[in-house]
């Protein structure tokens, strides 16, 4: 089975009119400077060069961060022989899982970069795993008359569409067990809930391309997860399935997939083209979601769609008839906007830790930066979309990217970015007007395509940072395509 792989160039569109392309050239902000000085300094041991300070418009400062590997580049080795499509930290930060088109999923301690366990129960390996997520619980995690001593639940998603659960638990070594599974081909086919059932061989499974636990505020007292499968975004209840323990200390709870919510997305109705994904491999224009990320702090739902689009839902409840959701508003850009290329389908995005700024991906190697506000229309609360940059020119052109994260100090100054073509650049997460080039750019492998990058937080003693410095972080940064003889790694960096 294989992976759907973003075209490396297609066509697109947005609120920005074409000619005003080039006009408006961001300045570097101070902050943002200080806070990639402290990131590329922790990376290679020295500041970055006083000519990036003047302006982000150059390609100065990229090639002086990349000429010597980063100093605290560590090599996760000995568990993926095939390329690592996901990558995330537990929340506390002590261990990191990554997802292989090897059919496994690895299970690694961070301060040793040691593989702990493989996860391989009951996946077919016809099929590649995809997306890792942890769940970090509203739950008591250490409460053992309750969860049997289960202190990391861990969930998994691949391309034959289905999502499973993991238990971790245990005190010195943790021991794992599958505690669920969701099989999103059964439920779009039969609107069957859970495991069970035949398929055929010739039978196409949705992938699942968006895996993220979240804490909703419409849904307080729930543990959710959010999936994704072709055109179609769910949101699903985690609960134990009420099946006896064997142990009640010892014995791991299955869970169950409780629906809570779902939406289907479709072509824009108002006539608009924006993009066609796929060409003759798609005949039928089909619609597909590669992306979607939920945001804690305003209950919205971002998607990043094949035709160019990023759809915001915003989730809510009514007290009596439970969840629901409504569209605020699409994020394009408009044909013609990048002349002589294409634009394309979105690969991905991501939001700021307020909710009101996202970040969109796009298959050309390009970064659209939006401001999303609440305004006042005729008595009526409105979501109001606002392009407010485009970032281009640190990555490679008509390569398609795979993720972006905000990041630096306690406002995010910062926005990482990663793609196939192997670099790992830093932008200014405040930047107006075009960006021709990034702050700076901490990794560069040609030889290793980036499909997945996480971050976390050092929880550890001896983590609070010193006035003006940064708190120690790790990274995280898994792709590839051929293993040697002892595999492909992921890489780890502490900074």
């Amino acid at each position: 089975m294989a992976t759907i792989i973003p075209e490396e160039d297609h066509n697109m569109t947005s609120h920005i009119d074409a000619d005003q392309r080039g006009i408006h050239h961001a300045e570097l902000r101070p902050k943002a400077f200080h806070e990639a000085n402290l990131l590329h300094s922790a990376f290679f041991g020295r500041p970055l060069p006083s000519s990036s300070a003047t302006s982000n418009n150059t390609n100065a400062n990229n090639a002086s961060s990349t000429k010597s590997s980063p100093k605290n580049e560590r090599l996760c080795i000995g568990g993926h022989r095939e390329t690592i499509f996901g990558i995330s930290f537990s929340p506390d930060g002590k261990y990191m899982a990554s997802a292989s088109q090897d059919s496994s999923i690895c299970i690694w301690d961070v301060a040793s970069h040691r593989r702990v366990a493989t996860l391989k129960e009951g996946i077919d390996p016809k099929f590649e795993c995809l997306r890792v997520a942890w769940m970090n619980r509203r739950d008591d995690p250490g409460s053992k008359s309750e969860y049997g001593g289960e202190k990391y639940m861990l969930a998994s998603a691949g391309a034959d569409g289905i999502v499973r659960l993991w238990s971790g638990s245990g005190e010195e070594k943790l021991t794992w067990q599958s505690a669920g599974i969701m099989d999103h081909f059964l439920l779009e086919k039969n609107g069957v809930e859970s495991g069970g059932g035949t398929t055929s061989e010739e039978e196409e499974r949705p992938q699942i391309y968006a895996l993220q636990f979240v804490q909703s505020k419409a849904a307080p007292n729930m543990n959710i997860l959010l999936t994704s499968a072709n055109n179609c975004i769910y949101l699903w209840n985690i609960v134990d399935d009420g099946s006896p323990q064997s142990s009640p200390s010892d014995a791991i709870k299955r869970r169950m997939f409780l629906p809570y919510l779902s939406v289907s997305f479709s072509h824009l109705d108002d006539g608009r083209q924006v993009n066609k994904f796929g060409g003759n491999r798609n005949p039928g224009n089909e619609l597909y979601i590669f992306d979607a990320s939920y945001s804690e702090s305003n209950d919205l739902v971002g998607a990043a769609l094949s035709d160019g689009t990023c759809r915001v839902l915003s989730l809510a409840n009514d007290g009596d008839n439970g969840s629901f959701f409504q569209e605020q508003c699409v994020l394009s850009l408009p044909p013609g906007y990048f002349p002589g290329t294409r634009g394309g389908h979105l690969t991905a995005l991501c939001w700021d830790k307020s909710g009101t700024r996202l970040a969109t991906c796009i298959a050309s190697g390009r970064v659209v930066l939006w401001l999303l506000q609440v305004v006042d229309r005729d008595g009526t609360h409105v979501l109001h979309p606002s392009c407010i940059s485009v970032l281009e020119g640190g990555h490679d052109i008509g390569r398609p990217l795979f993720g972006a994260k905000y990041c630096g100090g306690e406002n995010q100054e910062l926005l990482m970015t990663w793609g196939v073509d192997g670099k790992v650049c830093v932008w200014d997460s405040f930047a107006v007007g075009e960006v021709l080039s990034p702050l700076c750019t901490l990794i560069s492998h040609s030889d290793y395509p980036i499909y997945a990058l996480d971050i976390v937080t050092d929880n550890g003693e001896n983590s609070k940072a010193q006035a003006g410095e940064m708190q120690k972080v790790h990274i995280a940064v898994g792709g590839g395509s051929e293993g040697g003889f002892l595999g492909l790694p992921a890489y780890l960096y502490d900074v």
